[in-house]
């Protein structure tokens, strides 16, 4: 009896739910449309009749002859009224805005957290897409922002340098008083290289590294000579000094000395010391000081270049008038008077100027640029004997125009109506500062506060000698 239901329930339940593999009889109908459904779920339509035309129609196999119906393999799905119906209910919210627009109650997905902030309704293909929304523009006050925000590092960066003639103040050198150091005037541009051999020199021309000129105070070129590599090494280290001012682990600094044309037995020898392997801060800072005076040496640097000419033109004597004014205006007379501004013309125009306005209005400037400056000398008992120092600036740089022109108006002569005839006079250097403008004794580096330089009337005798505790002889000193 037990197997006989057994029997009777699989029977039953294969007639009901047939496997995809058993053929269906013919006498059951298709379980499809509104009767499958329970009457509480699934509304008719009056257009239900229409076919459904959600999806298109899959293409046929190539294989298929055109005119054979494609048998549609319905595995499983006519017979679950389940999955039937959630078909059925997936199409039916899927093509929700026909509904919406009849009226019909929206789903409750669109208010869910999950839905898109911004859900778009279906359009039809055939629909112009919306235009999209225009940008949008900045303020005045945001691009003020934007721009000062560009050049925040520009600022960081000039805020964190010193300026040019910022004064670097360093205990072991004179600080720099207000105006500045005087100057020191050169015969010629190019004075810091007179007599350096040629061979030096051109090396010092393929020097690639940062580099400048220094030349030391209270040093003449004899003792140089004999004491290259001791003032090389002094000057090494104070710049070396300087160097650790600014970069706390700098390279270490090369000071290459010179050597005379004709080697040690001429009779001209040259002052320059060329320093290299520089930061470009600390040449920098070393040229715009450029003195530095110190207990143990003081030099002045210069740039490795010769681009202006010096205005120092010569000195006049003479004259029995301390009045600069005067003597200013007596130079200008005589360079104004017709036949010398010709000659001073012609000079000018054999530099490149293009035309003769030009030409005329260089000798206008040089003229106008006149600066005079009294040299109270003295002489036997104490009388005065002045002299004036002739300065202009030139508006060439050529040197051969330059040499002319000094060599020309040296040759004048400068009189006036009651004070004398002044005459061109010899200049000799200073032996402090090795400027040509002013003797030893009229030398201003000394009255400058807190110098550490040599002083009037006493030269600087650091001698190897002294320094290693000997007497004139090699023999040590005896003791008291």
């Amino acid at each position: 009896m037990k197997d006989k239901e057994t029997s009777s329930i699989k029977a039953t339940s294969q007639t009901a739910r047939p496997y995809p593999i058993t053929p269906r009889p013919t006498s059951q109908t298709p379980r499809m449309g509104p009767r499958t459904f329970p009457p509480n779920i699934l509304q008719i339509e009056e257009n239900m009749e229409e076919p459904l035309d959600f999806l298109p129609d899959p293409p046929s196999p190539p294989g298929s002859p055109p005119d054979t119906p494609t048998p549609t393999h319905r595995e499983g799905c006519a017979n679950n009224p389940l999955n039937d119906l959630l078909v059925y209910q997936e199409f039916k919210i899927t093509h929700s805005p026909g509904t919406l627009e009849n009226g019909a109650v929206s789903s409750d997905l669109n208010s869910s957290i999950h839905a898109p902030g911004n859900a778009m309704v279906d359009q039809p293909m055939s629909a112009t897409p919306s235009p999209p929304p225009p940008a949008r523009v900045q303020t005045a006050e945001e691009n003020s922002i934007l721009a000062h925000l560009a050049l925040a590092e520009t600022n960081r960066l000039v805020l964190s340098q010193n300026g040019v003639n910022h004064r670097t103040v360093l205990p072991q050198f004179t600080p720099t008083p207000p105006g500045g150091f005087p100057l020191v005037h050169m015969a010629h541009s190019a004075q810091i290289f007179d007599h350096l051999d040629d061979k030096v020199l051109r090396a010092w021309f393929q020097v690639e590294h940062l580099k400048f000129m220094v030349r030391v105070f209270d040093l003449p070129a004899k003792e140089i000579a004999e004491k290259t590599a001791i003032t090389a090494e002094r000057i090494r280290a104070s710049i070396a000094i300087i160097a650790d001012y600014i970069h706390q682990e700098s390279p270490l600094v090369r000071v290459s000395p010179p050597q005379p044309k004709g080697g040690r037995g001429a009779k001209e020898l040259p002052t320059g010391f060329l320093v290299h392997s520089v930061s470009e801060e600390t040449r920098n800072l070393i040229v715009n000081q450029r003195i530095w005076s110190s207990s143990d040496i003081t030099f002045e640097a210069l740039p490795f270049n010769c681009t202006q000419p010096p205005e120092l033109l010569f000195c006049l004597s003479e004259f029995t008038t301390s009045d600069p004014e005067l003597v200013r205006k007596t130079v200008t007379d005589v360079w104004s008077h017709d036949a010398h501004r010709h000659d001073i013309d012609d000079i000018f125009s054999q530099c490149g100027f293009q035309d003769d306005e030009l030409v005329y209005k260089a000798t206008r400037d040089f003229i106008k640029s006149i600066r005079v400056e009294l040299l109270d000398f003295k002489i036997t008992g104490g009388l005065s004997a002045p002299r004036f120092n002739i300065f202009a600036t030139s508006p060439t740089n050529d040197a051969k125009t330059w040499t002319n022109l000094r060599g020309y108006l040296h040759l004048l002569e400068y009189p006036t109506g009651l004070e004398g005839r002044g005459i061109a006079a010899a200049l000799f250097p200073c032996q402090i500062c090795h400027s040509l403008a002013h003797p030893r004794g009229l030398c201003p580096f000394p009255h400058i506060p807190q110098w550490n330089g040599p002083k009037l009337g006493i030269r600087n005798t650091n001698s190897s000698s002294r320094q290693s505790g000997r007497t004139r002889g090699g023999r040590p000193s005896r003791k008291a």
